[in-house]
């Protein structure tokens, strides 16, 4: 699970968070075949709403599935193992 709490700039969260509130933004899905998944989308006429990379491990696809599925379904790629986080909440006590 992945909490989203956006801070500064215009974003797709922001959009979201105005329109609906808080609530479930979107769902990922890993998959290997991020080209054939994009064609299948295409075919079906659902366009990429946003994509990038996030350092040399992954890269992402939201698709624009809101108006089918009530949320956006997300494609995921991951190129290799994923980093530890910069933080974890709650903070581990030694306990």
């Amino acid at each position: 699970m992945e909490l989203i709490e956006p801070l500064e700039g215009p974003s797709v969260y922001k959009e979201f968070l105005a329109k609906k509130g808080e609530g479930l933004h979107h769902l990922g899905f890993l998959v290997d075949d991020v080209s054939g998944a994009l064609a299948a989308f295409k075919k079906m006429g659902i366009d990429v709403l946003m994509s990038g990379k996030w350092r040399d491990v992954s890269e992402f696809y939201y698709m624009d599935t809101e108006a089918v599925l009530g949320i956006i379904y997300e494609i995921i790629r991951r190129k290799g193992p994923r980093p530890p986080p910069e933080a974890v909440y709650p903070p581990k006590t030694g306990i």
